[in-house]
Formats: structure tokens, sequence, C-alpha cells
């Protein structure tokens, strides 16, 4: 076999590490299955993924942040009381735990960065509170300096009975957080001051009834994806500031004519370049397709078939040339190449194993 050259070997090494994107998965531990957060590459040549290895051990690490730069990641610990844990990225791809805080609230279950990387929030979705804690320079977490607890209660008397946060996404300019709740068929928008991190309500987009809203996604010119969990479906509005609120219409994740009250979705996410939004359907077991218009239209495309079961949460590749969603059911990771002109999701090789995939946040 020809040897190859010392230059040769460099531009392998150059190479290699530019193939593959990095992501991290935040799971639901339980014996015998996940043991807190785990690393995967997906090759940006063939949307092919690495078999998942375990970063760090840590008690149902569901949703994950990940600094910019790649520093730091941040994990919530969806439990009664639960934690906010602080992680350092090694070079190794390892995680080393930095600190815990309380997230001041019951099963926190989402959590963002704001846009400085200097402040935390979290959604605690049993107790429907919401809370913000500091990052300090070394990337470990500081106490919660606000929260703000929601009150009332919607039309499900299973589910709605009482506030029920889900996500937190704060906004392009930095000057507000939005804060769906599943309980209230609402999401509240609060001002945000980056210097002291406090908040203060300000308006609220009123979902439809029993739609129980949990994620969303934020466009451009003001307009908010809302996914619908109980109401498999997505609502837009656009906001214009402050109280100034449009409700513009609610389209359903399922296909036409279907119900199916099995059916929930969980995720909901907006291509970069506004021309494909895809949300997660559990139940239904699919990726749903809808083209919007930029000015509030979203058309629906259809569904694509997970694979797998329970499609919780997934994530666009830094390219956006890949999707990378899982199947918390059935225990797999799954990647899908992006046509953006067709509105379709192609099936990129067998999944991987990993126990009760949540979340799936790529490294920056």
């Amino acid at each position: 076999m020809k040897k190859m050259s010392r230059l040769g070997w460099m531009a392998l090494i150059t190479i290699v590490p530019l193939c593959g994107q990095v992501a991290y998965i935040g799971t639901y531990t339980k014996p015998g299955g996940s043991k807190g957060i785990y690393r995967v590459q997906l090759n940006a040549a063939t949307g092919l993924l690495s078999e998942p290895e375990l970063a760090a051990e840590s008690e149902n690490p569901s949703f994950l942040a990940i600094a910019r730069g790649g520093r730091f990641l941040y994990a919530v610990n969806e439990i009664n009381n639960g934690n906010v844990s602080s992680f350092a990225i090694e070079a190794s791809g390892k995680l080393r735990l930095l600190n815990q805080v309380k997230a001041k609230g019951d099963a926190p279950c989402h959590l963002n960065l704001d846009q400085t990387g200097k402040w935390l929030a979290v959604a605690n979705y049993t107790s429907g509170s919401a809370s913000v804690l500091p990052v300090k320079p070394d990337g470990s977490l500081g106490e919660a300096v606000a929260m703000v607890q929601h009150k009332g209660k919607s039309v499900d008397p299973r589910r709605q009975q009482g506030p029920h946060a889900h996500s937190v996404n704060f906004s392009a300019d930095n000057k507000y957080l939005f804060v769906a709740d599943l309980g209230l068929d609402q999401v509240k928008i609060y001002s945000f001051d980056a210097t002291t991190g406090a908040l203060a309500e300000k308006a609220q987009l009123e979902t439809p009834k029993g739609g129980g809203p949990r994620h969303l996604a934020l466009g451009n010119g003001g307009l908010v994806y809302v996914l619908n969990e109980m109401g498999s479906s997505v609502s837009v509005f656009r906001w214009k500031g402050e109280a100034k609120v449009e409700a513009l219409r609610t389209v359903s994740s399922l296909p036409a004519g279907m119900k199916d009250e099995r059916n929930s979705g969980a995720e909901v996410v907006l291509h970069p370049s506004g021309k494909l939004l895809i949300s997660s359907n559990r139940g239904h077991d699919s990726l749903a397709l809808y083209r919007p218009d930029g000015a509030g239209g979203l058309e629906a495309l259809g569904q694509q078939t997970l694979g797998g079961r329970v499609p919780r949460g997934f994530v666009l590749s830094p390219d956006g040339r890949y999707v990378v969603a899982g199947g918390q059911n059935s225990d797999q990771l799954f990647s899908f190449r992006v046509d953006l002109g067709e509105g379709k999701l192609i099936p990129m090789g067998s999944p991987v194993r990993v126990g009760s995939p949540v979340c799936v946040r790529f490294v920056r």
C-alpha cells in the first residue's frame, strides 16, 4: 500500500473535523436505558450519524442549550424541585460539571440563552413558572434573579386546571422573552432587561382554546409560529411590539381531514431561509412540513414518517442541510436531508440507538 505523505496526512486531519458536525442529546434517564447526555457526530458529506457516546451522567437532562462558541452546555434536570446544570465542553467532547442551581420551580422542561449569553431562562412545567439565571464568565450559573409565576386555567379538565409553562424564547433584539403556557392557552410576552435580568409582562398571544401551546419559532417581521401540543396544529401570529398582537391562522399538523386524539405536537423549527417550517407529531409519528410565505401565510405540505416512535425533539444542522430527530419511545436517532425546493425530508441511512432522546442541539 502506498504511504501517504506528511502533507497528505495534514490535509486529511484538516478535512475530517470539517465533515463532522457535533451534537449533544438530552434524554430521560432510567435504569438500563439512558444515563444522561450523549454526543453524536453528523457527517456533513453523507448525512450519516455516528454511534452516540455518553458525554456526562445526569438525571433527566431532557432539554439542552449550548453557548455560542461551543464552550459551555446547560441542561434542565426535569424533576420536582428541579435543577439546571452547567457543563464545560472539553476538547474530548466530554462534559465536565461546573455547578447546579435550582430552577425555582417543579419539572423544568425547557431553557434558552439570551443573545448576549449572559442570561439563561428556564420554563418550569409543573409549577407553571419561568425564571432567569445569570451566567458567570466561567460558564457556571448563579441563583435566579427573576421569576414569574403564571396563574389561571383553560378548558381541558385534565391538563389545563392550572398553568404549565413549556418553553422560553428570547427575541432577536434581546428585549423580550416569550413564554408558552400549555395550561393557559397563552404565550406570554415579557420585556427583558439584559442588564438586570428583570421581566415585566407586556402582552399575550391567545392560542385556540384547548390547543395547549408548547414551543414556538420566531420569524422575521414579528411573525410567531406556535406549536399547539394538544391541538396538533401550528398557530401563526404577528406581534407588532408591546400589546399589538394579530392572530393570523391555525394550520393542522396532521394529514387533511384527519383527527387523532392520541396525537400530540412536540417541537417546531423554522428553517433559517424562512422557506420551510417543520413540526413533530407524537402518535402519528411524523414530521409535518409547511411552506411559510413570509407574510403570515402557511401552506401545509404533508408529513414525513419518522421510522420510529414518538418524535419528541429535532433540530436543523448548522448549515440547514439536515434534520436530526429523536424517537423517544423507540430509543433511536434519525437523520434526514432537507429538500428546500420540494419541501421534503429525505431519510439518510439507518438510525442510531440512544435511550429516550428528547432534545438535540448542535455545537455552533
